[in-house]
């Protein structure tokens, strides 16, 4: 029986806006344990940007909030705010990036404290009538927002940096979204008290070579793996130790705390916030190769056809005998590497772990695992940390083999906590919503779409469409789409099943250095080694708000990490793209609004908007259901998937915003005719 459905009126701050479309709003009153909700971007043709707040109406249904309606955007001042100081009529002002709340130009008030120039990015406040009288300073007309005929007047809090220095952006996203990044007097005095061992309550497997892959950047190896086959030949021993952090970070502990308040680690292209100070994620708890560390590990039994038959979790003290990183494991696979440059038991073992990712491979597809491919963005600077170029990099076999033995080691944490207590950290990923499900049928059409109309959503129906179209020009964009389409993966108490990997039982357990929801695993699943041996249990959230909240908190600063990235990434492009402004590149529509377009340039390097006031001059007609603009009188339409030639014609990379011209056929004789009048019906 379907559980009442309860009908509010909330506030929530738009925290993100993606190209598909679609805003992510969190409501405003902080007790509330479900706090984001979808919001399409074109709802009530309501236009609303980064950092508004809308009162909305939503319904909670199964425990996820629905959008009934957009009822308003309301005006908040904020007095606070992020600008790039700009040189103008030989006069300094400042310009708040992303132009949502402070339209207008505003007087920065001279200070002793900061000397600002041209092109620093600054913190700043709106002064305060209090602030003024104390400087002595008289506002010029009515110190309003909104009042256009005043004039703003601000003080400067922080200068972060020069928009001319890249490490700017990475500190301006960090600033943005409120991460820290230095720890206290009280943390690097607990820290001197960690260099202790008790090995007395471990397994010792310093004599299993243990290997360790990672990218060649990598500092904290918080894995370790090893596997072979078994005496009989009919399936393979794994064996999957993780650093033992839980042993030096303490529940209640001034590191716990920090942990916990910080949530993971931040990973920029140019800059790392690690969750733990470096004397523990980059030494202590870094599983380096030919150093005795402690993990907690888990035995498992796979057979021939990559099926679990068992796990047995303990804690460890291994020696790993091998740092190395993808590239080296993928030569190694394809035989590029001789056993002169490697240990033959290194190699034997890497053999065998590509072997179980094999069969693990088909279990994967099987089950009907979501099979998207999907490149990273990776930035290339020179030595001056300059960027110079992006690269897409699309995951190798040996990226894989981690990524299925690091699943086969949460899955197996999961199953381990499920026999003993429901109640956990679970990693949740739920199904496309129904509006983000019908925007994809209507987006991809006929006869794609008929493989999704009617069903319940589910990865394998999605991936056949994707084998369908691997061979097309509409590859990337389906690819895409279907992307765009997925919930948020987040962290909840409840099992409620993981949709992209198809599974039912998940917990993050691999990456304890980097992630708070791993350590307090590690904790759950040393109590239940602790409960076998009758050993006393260690401390562990057990009551159900507890870890409501604590499920809430650590999904909200993984939300500030992503926005952070991609926040920088895209700056970073901008900053690359500004010595292409007026060049004419290819471009593929991947989104369609009433103001205009995103496309996708260079193949996917960066994503751009075109104005509907650089289309062919027209009136043009919104279609949010097919995604296009029609010209009434050009009849031209534009839709996703289009390929076009474009101009690009600004770039903002203190915003990281490009923004390009139509450049093709289309503007050909094209004359400017007035665009009729059009009156809103009463």
């Amino acid at each position: 029986m379907e559980s009442a459905k309860i009908t509010k009126i909330l506030s929530a701050t738009v925290i993100s806006i993606d190209v598909d479309g679609f805003a992510v709003g969190k409501f405003e009153n902080e007790d509330q344990i479900i706090n984001h909700i979808d919001i399409p971007f074109n709802h009530n043709n309501i236009v609303f940007g980064l950092g508004d707040i809308l009162l909305l109406e939503v319904q909670l249904r199964k425990n996820i909030w629905k959008l009934i309606k957009i009822i308003k955007k309301v005006n908040i001042v904020r007095k606070q705010f992020f600008a790039e100081v700009k040189l103008q009529s030989k006069k300094l002002v400042l310009q708040e990036l992303d132009r949502s709340r402070y339209k207008e130009n505003i007087k920065p008030i001279p200070s002793d404290k900061y000397s600002i120039k041209n092109g620093d990015i600054v913190r700043a406040q709106i002064a305060s009538g209090k602030t003024l009288n104390k400087l002595k300073i008289k506002k010029i007309k009515k110190n309003k927002l909104g009042n256009k005929n005043g004039n703003l007047l601000a003080e400067i809090l922080e200068i972060i940096g020069s928009s001319f220095d890249p490490k700017t952006f990475s500190h301006l996203s960090i600033k943005e979204n409120d991460i820290k990044t230095d720890f206290n007097q009280n943390i690097k005095e607990e820290i001197k008290s960690l260099y202790t061992y008790d090995d007395d309550v471990r397994t010792d497997l310093s004599s299993v070579p243990f290997v360790t892959i990672d990218g060649e950047d990598a500092k904290d190896f918080d894995d370790a793996v090893f596997a072979q086959k078994l005496l009989d030949n009919s399936g393979w021993k794994i064996l999957v130790s993780i650093a033992d952090v839980s042993y030096f970070v303490k529940s209640g502990s001034y590191l716990d705390k920090e942990a916990k308040e910080r949530g993971n680690s931040v990973y920029l292209p140019n800059l790392v916030i690690p969750m733990l100070p470096e004397e523990l994620s980059n030494e202590l708890c870094s599983l380096k190769p030919n150093v005795d560390r402690l993990c907690l590990t888990v035995d498992i039994t796979l057979n021939n056809d990559g099926k679990k038959l068992s796990h047995k979790f303990f804690r460890s003290k291994i020696n790993s005998k091998k740092r190395l990183t993808y590239n080296e494991v993928e030569n190694i696979i394809d035989n590029k590497i001789s056993h002169s440059n490697y240990e033959t038991e290194i190699i034997d073992i890497i053999k065998s772990l590509y072997d179980v990712y094999s069969a693990l491979e088909k279990v994967r597809n099987k089950r009907g695992a979501l099979n998207l491919d999907l490149p990273e963005k990776k930035i290339l600077f020179d030595n001056k940390n300059w960027p110079t170029e992006v690269k897409k990099v699309y995951g190798l076999r040996s990226n894989k083999i981690i990524e299925e033995l690091m699943i086969l080691a949460n899955v197996s944490a999961a199953e381990e906590i499920q026999k003993y207590n429901n109640e956990s950290i679970y990693r949740i990923h739920e199904p496309p919503s129904p509006e983000k499900y019908q925007a994809l049928i209507d987006l991809i059409g006929k006869p794609l779409a008929n493989n999704l109309i009617g069903k319940i959503p589910h990865p394998s129906i999605m991936n056949k469409i994707l084998e369908q179209t691997r061979e097309t020009s509409d590859f990337e964009i389906i690819n895409q789409s279907i992307l765009r389409s997925q919930s948020q993966a987040k962290y909840n108490n409840l099992n409620k099943s993981h949709f992209g990997l198809a599974l039912k039982n998940y917990v993050h357990f691999t990456s304890p250095i980097r992630r708070y929801a791993d350590l307090l695993i590690h904790r759950q699943i040393i109590q239940i080694i602790n409960t076998k041996q009758k050993k006393k249990n260690t401390t562990y959230p057990k009551k159900n708000s507890d870890l409501e909240l604590v499920c809430e908190h650590i999904s909200n600063t993984e939300r500030k990490a992503i926005v952070a990235e991609r926040k920088t990434i895209d700056r970073l492009i901008a900053l690359i793209y500004q010595e292409r402004i007026n060049q004419i590149i290819e471009c593929e529509v991947v989104s369609v609004h009433k103001f205009g377009m995103f496309v996708s340039i260079d193949n996917g390097i960066a994503d751009a908007l075109m104005p509907v006031r650089e289309l062919p001059y027209d009136w043009y007609d919104y279609n949010q259901k097919k995604q296009s603009l029609t010209g009434e009188s050009n009849g031209l339409i534009f839709n996703v998937g289009m390929k076009l030639k474009a101009k690009i014609a600004e770039v903002n990379s203190s915003t990281g915003s490009i923004l390009v011209k139509l450049h093709d056929r289309f503007r050909n004789n094209q004359s400017q005719k007035p665009r009729r009048k059009r009156y809103k019906r009463k």
